[in-house]
């Protein structure tokens, strides 16, 4: 017994120095990949550029409740929480991909009425939407800032699977203004922004609180 004790040791010892050896060889190349990756993703300025998303999807919610009936005057706020897909830039050429959230909240002294606060109507809001730009492939700043100028939506009906739309930055209006990535070449005054909806015919009775957002569209230009 004491004659096997020092081979098995020794054994070990070649064992424990061939590992560390090989840890050290996928270290040093797990490193080299990692490096590599980083140096695919290039930085990239996108101040000036333009962008479009096809598919604008979430949740937009409307605080006090909408009613019917409701008021016809006092603060209403919508909430936005949306997802941004279909998403491209010339500025970003394929491979490279770009998605977006975009959070925010605009305000309006509509009241607080189905029939109201969405009329048809134009009306000026308060407000700044944020989209946060995830972007694999390349790297730039990130974030992207509007406030709209002028909100154009459709009434909030009472008649069931009723498709609306909201628009930011509609035609004949004043334009929102981009601040950050994608302002194209003036600022975003031709950009614009809308929402569709969908809403079932019993929801203005119960309060109407969240609205699913079913599609959309964005585009700073």
């Amino acid at each position: 017994m004491a004659l096997a004790s020092p081979t098995r040791s020794s054994w070990w010892i070649r064992v424990g120095t061939s590992t560390a050896f090989l840890m050290g060889s996928f270290v040093l190349v797990a490193a080299s990949v990692s490096g590599t990756a980083s140096a695919r993703a290039r930085v990239v300025s996108v101040d000036n550029s333009t962008i479009s998303c096809t598919k604008v999807t979430g949740l937009a919610r409307f605080d006090p409740r909408l009613r019917s009936p409701g008021t016809v005057k006092g603060l209403e706020t919508v909430h936005l929480n949306l997802a941004l897909s279909g998403c491209s830039s010339s500025t970003l050429p394929p491979p490279i991909t770009v998605a977006g959230q975009l959070q925010g909240a605009l305000v309006a002294n509509t009241g607080t009425s189905c029939s109201t606060s969405l009329g048809t109507s134009s009306y000026v809001s308060v407000g700044t939407l944020t989209v946060d730009w995830k972007v694999h492939g390349a790297k730039i700043s990130r974030t992207s800032s509007f406030s709209p100028q002028r909100v154009r939506p459709e009434k909030v009906r009472h008649k069931a699977s009723a498709r609306q739309s909201i628009k930011v930055g509609s035609p004949g209006s004043p334009r929102p203004s981009v601040v950050g990535d994608f302002a194209g070449g003036n600022d975003g005054k031709t950009s614009s922004f809308s929402l569709t909806w969908d809403r079932s015919a019993v929801t203005c009775s119960t309060g109407l609180h969240d609205l699913p957002i079913i599609s959309g569209t964005l585009a700073f230009s």
